[in-house]
């Protein structure tokens, strides 16, 4: 009896208790359901809960229509010190403009004046971990989607925040058009830094409660530490990747559950993690051995090097990492690792294991047939057969040292190390002259190839230095076409070098042959046409220029595909724009682009440069907002194909900077030449034309922006503009070379302008 009694009670207080929490949810304001309306937003579900908000799906109404994620500020939780939080987490989201993070949508506030702020939803997303398991993806996948993450983490550095919080579930991966995108959330409780910080709150809160996930946070944000960097977001990266590449943490079997958080540091601090190979050697089968080898040596040494318990011995950025893991995915050395001559050698041999096996086979196939030649030379009846063998051979052998330096010679366009190339350039450019001196058609052959080689490799002179050789042995040669070809490359390479005219007399020439020798109809009149109007059109003879460059566009179009006429549609619309004709113009370049792109799986990467001479032609023609929408898909072409190594990067920043001024935003007009100054002197070390293009662009933007600030009275922000361009000047002397007389005349107008005041 007593039994049924207690159990009965227990019924009644269950369900007072139950009816109780309806009511106060139903009548009261201290928490939020589905169907309620704040400002524009519907809230349809709660999504999740952290320590002091509420993450709901919400409907927008208006001004437009769409699904967002509703954070809202837990009642009860409104102290000086969270609000602060919230309120910083909201501005910090609303800096950035990367889209690997969930952008702010808006903010507002519930009717009992808690804050919120919507933010982009990532529908369906799951934590990396979670995703990459579930789809099966190989480490190289792994990679390539974590490298994407570590763009957006830089991102936010760069705008002086660091997220602190850094793990699976923060890292949510969606599925779009059958790729997947990551969407880095949660910025709770990120730490600005530098000219953006908006405060000072330390990791632990007063409690002492730590405030993150230990097993992804860094020695120093364990520890407590106020003096937290970017190195920290470094370290809970590493975290993720080895988590990735293992399917476990470093410290997974740590006891630290109970332990305080500076406990927990010194833990961390003195344990070793196990390289990620030898622990998934130990987990997995004999079929899986192959994974367990890709991540050996360089991986390994990349990850580690994340995961050191001092951060002064981790990658100074994330930036750093990034590169390192992008050179491991192109088999090139690694800088975390000591750059010995063999280490070298063999990640060489790895990226072009085609290249180095036709070189090894180019030599033994001439060692062979040197001593099959010495042998066979004294049988007189075999003389003829021999000749016959030997010019099969040589024919032979040239075609696999083509293809090997085409192979090799790719490597700078998808970003490589060409050091060792250049090498081997060298060394066959200087043996060949006496090697060959009895053989000018192999001689021929091979120069051509290291010129064009060279050329790819932005080494104009040295291209030059080949192209003249090839051009006086065709001479003696005495083959019409063969002649005017080499006249046409070293015309392209003059051309490339710089200067008005140069090119011309090689054009002029190389069609006079063809015309001679009944060859005006060929692919390479067409060629000699278009090279010789881009000339004139550099040279303000454009009217000259135009018949040129109609009649070789017209030839284009019957053969789009001849590798002659590759450069014509350029040179075409290159005419026409310097004619004014700029919608014509625009319409070739596009005709080319379609034509570039038709049947293609992967963009050509001549797009580029094509989408970015269209949006330079939109701004001849004042239209910044189009050239804006065509200058960024050609960035983002340019970063999808070439990483950090797109060659027409500088040229793209460039035109930017001149959207920003045609907007009237100054100041990041030159923030965007500074952005273009950087990458022109990161793709163009060794080639110090293009670094002066960018250099002298930026003189220029710095003489007009200080003359329309004296214009309009503003003497002090003159004097900044001038000062900048001083130290440019001196930090820059080869790129950014400054008249000194006109230097002195700005400066002193300066001067009588502000003593007049």
């Amino acid at each position: 009896m007593g039994g049924d009694l207690e159990s009965d009670v227990d019924d009644i207080l269950r369900d007072f208790d139950a009816k109780a929490e309806e009511v106060y949810l139903r009548d009261s304001d201290f928490g939020e359901k589905p169907g309620e309306v704040l400002g524009h937003f519907t809230l349809q579900e709660c999504l999740g809960e952290g320590g002091f908000g509420s993450v709901w799906l919400a409907t927008q109404e208006k001004p437009i229509r769409r699904e967002v994620a509703l954070k809202i500020l837990k009642m009860g939780m409104d102290t000086k010190e969270v609000l602060a939080r919230f309120e910083q987490e909201r501005q910090m989201l609303a800096l950035m403009d990367h889209p690997g993070i969930s952008k702010v949508l808006d903010a507002g506030a519930t009717p009992s004046g808690r804050p919120f702020f919507a933010m982009e939803l990532v529908k369906g997303g799951r934590a990396i971990t979670q995703f990459c398991q579930e789809n099966d993806l190989d480490t190289g996948e792994k990679l390539e989607l974590f490298a994407f993450v570590c763009e957006a983490i830089q991102h936010a550095h760069r705008k002086g925040v660091i997220h602190r919080d850094l793990k699976p579930g923060n890292i949510l991966i969606t599925t779009v058009n059958g790729k997947p995108e990551a969407k880095v959330i949660d910025f709770g409780i990120s730490k600005a830094t530098g000219e953006n910080e908006l405060t000072n709150l330390t990791l632990v809160t007063r409690t002492d409660r730590l405030m993150g996930t230990p097993a992804y946070m860094s020695p120093e944000q364990l520890s407590g530490s106020r003096d937290v960097d970017t190195r920290s977001d470094v370290y809970s990266l590493g975290v993720i990747l080895y988590e990735l590449l293992t399917g476990t943490t470093p410290f997974a079997d740590t006891k630290t559950a109970d332990a305080e958080p500076g406990e927990w540091a010194r833990l961390v601090r003195e344990r070793t993690p196990r390289k990620p190979s030898t622990l998934l050697g130990k987990k997995t089968a004999q079929q899986d051995r192959e994974i367990d080898s890709q991540l050996s040596g360089d991986l390994d040494i990349i990850v580690l090097k994340t995961l050191e318990p001092e951060r002064a011995q981790r990658y100074g950025s994330v930036d750093e990492m990034a590169a390192d893991l992008q050179r491991y995915l192109n088999k090139e050395p690694i800088l975390a690792r000591p750059r010995s001559s063999w280490y070298v050698a063999k990640r060489f041999t790895q990226r072009n294991k085609a290249a180095v096996v036709g070189g090894a086979g180019i030599l033994l196939a001439l060692v062979v047939g040197l001593i099959v030649s010495s042998i066979l030379f004294v049988q007189e009846r075999e003389s003829r057969r021999l000749a016959d063998l030997e010019a099969e051979r040589s024919e032979q052998i040239v075609g696999i040292l083509r293809r090997t330096f085409e192979s090799a010679g790719n490597s700078k366009a998808k970003g490589r190390d060409t050091t060792i190339l250049q090498d081997i350039l060298a060394e066959t450019s200087d043996d060949i002259a006496t090697d060959l001196a009895d053989k000018p058609e192999i001689e021929a052959e091979i120069r051509s190839i290291i010129g064009r080689t060279y050329y790819d490799l932005d080494e104009y002179g040295k291209s030059i230095e080949q192209w003249e050789r090839l051009v006086e042995i065709q001479r003696e040669l005495g083959d019409p076409g063969q002649l005017a070809e080499a006249l046409l490359e070293l015309g392209e390479a003059l051309q490339r070098e710089g200067g008005s005219g140069n090119g011309e007399a090689q054009a002029r020439e190389a069609m006079a042959v063809l015309k001679e020798a009944g060859l005006s109809h060929t692919s390479l009149w067409h060629w000699g046409s278009g090279l010789l109007a881009w000339v004139l059109g550099k040279s303000d003879r454009e009217e000259e220029a135009l018949p040129l460059a109609e009649e070789a566009f017209g030839a284009w179009r019957e053969s789009p595909d001849d590798p002659h006429l590759k450069d014509v549609p350029n040179a075409y619309a290159f005419c026409l724009r310097r004619l004014g004709r700029l919608e014509e113009s625009i319409s070739v370049l596009r005709e080319y682009v379609e034509h570039l792109s038709h049947d293609q799986e992967k963009p050509d990467p001549e797009s580029v440069l094509m989408l970015a001479n269209i949006g330079s032609t939109f701004i001849q023609m004042k239209k910044p907002e189009e050239a804006s929408r065509v200058l960024t898909e050609a960035y983002d072409l340019g970063r999808e194909l070439f990483h950090d190594r797109n060659p027409s990067e500088d040229y793209i920043l460039m035109t930017l900077a001149q959207v920003a001024q045609q907007k009237g935003d100054l100041s990041e007009e030159r923030r965007i030449m500074r952005d273009a100054m950087a990458s022109s002197r990161r793709l163009y070390p060794a080639v110090p034309r293009f670094r002066r293009e960018t250099g002298g662009a930026m003189v220029k933007v710095l003489f007009r922006q200080a003359e329309e600030a004296m214009e309009k009275g503003k003497h002090a922000e003159a004097g900044e503009r001038l000062a900048e361009l001083e130290r440019l000047a001196a930090e820059y002397p080869e790129d950014c070379k400054v008249e000194a007389d006109q230097l002195a005349e700005v400066k002193a107008e300066l001067e009588k302008a502000m003593a007049a005041q």
